[in-house]
């Protein structure tokens, strides 16, 4: 579903990734690692679009993809950020923001499917037409997650979709993620420092370090504490998984 093949990026004259390459199959869960500044949150931006600045080969869904901005894939991919009161428009209802994508694409059946998608992110239907000043946080990130379903695209990128969220929330918002990706065959790229959430939500992993994949192997190996690189078992120490 994702191929990322020799994967360089610059922002100006600083080399941000070092020729990154990784296979994320139809329907896995996969995580990029690794301490802030390693490049993850940058491979996802390279694959929305976001930057414009790369050189290699990545293709989603089967398409090729080229540096720019990348619309007639907006149904097949959608990401998730990690500030769910900053990506939300403070403004926009929570019914103006779900039905905002179906405009674009000119979709129709606004009432049913913002019905039907805050049912599946587990939102009460009176929250339909409140702003995101009136959720907590979770309510936010749930918003954000429905937002990016609503054009049913087959990946989801997930940039740190927890970690600014309470941590009995964080698990709310885990379950959620993986029983939506159950029910609808989603394929997932996850960014986090969090190797707890990987070892709950992921099927592999890539460990990141200044550009570079230092090691990628199972989630059962992250769980049988078995990662062989310096930089990753380091990260295990971090992590309280050992």
């Amino acid at each position: 579903m994702i191929d990322v093949r020799n994967l360089t990026v610059r922002y100006g004259d600083t080399t941000v990734l070092h020729g990154v390459s990784l296979a994320v199959a139809e329907g896995e869960s996969f995580a990029l690692v690794g301490e802030s500044g390693s490049g993850k949150s940058t491979i996802l931006k390279a694959l929305v679009g976001q930057v414009d600045d790369w050189q290699g080969q990545m293709t989603l869904a089967g398409h090729a993809l080229q540096p720019g901005r990348r619309a007639d894939l907006a149904r097949q991919v959608q990401m998730v950020f990690q500030d769910p009161y900053g990506s939300l428009h403070p403004r926009r209802t929570v019914d103006d923001t779900l039905a905002e994508p179906l405009a674009i694409h000119g979709i129709k059946g606004r009432d049913a499917r913002v019905l039907a998608m805050l049912d599946a992110v587990g939102l009460p239907r009176r929250f339909r037409f409140r702003l995101p000043h009136q959720l907590s946080g979770g309510q936010r990130q749930r918003v954000a997650i429905a937002r990016a379903l609503m054009l049913e695209p087959r990946v989801l990128l997930l940039d740190e979709p927890t970690s600014a969220l309470d941590v009995s929330v964080q698990a709310e918002i885990l379950n959620l993620l993986k029983g939506l990706r159950a029910e609808k065959g989603l394929t997932f790229l996850l960014v986090t420092h969090d190797l707890p959430v990987v070892s709950f939500l992921c099927d592999r992993l890539a460990v990141l370090r200044a550009g570079r994949v230092e090691e990628a192997a199972a989630v059962a190996t992250l769980r049988a504490a078995g990662l062989r690189s310096a930089y990753g078992r380091e990260l295990l120490e971090r992590s309280g998984l050992v």
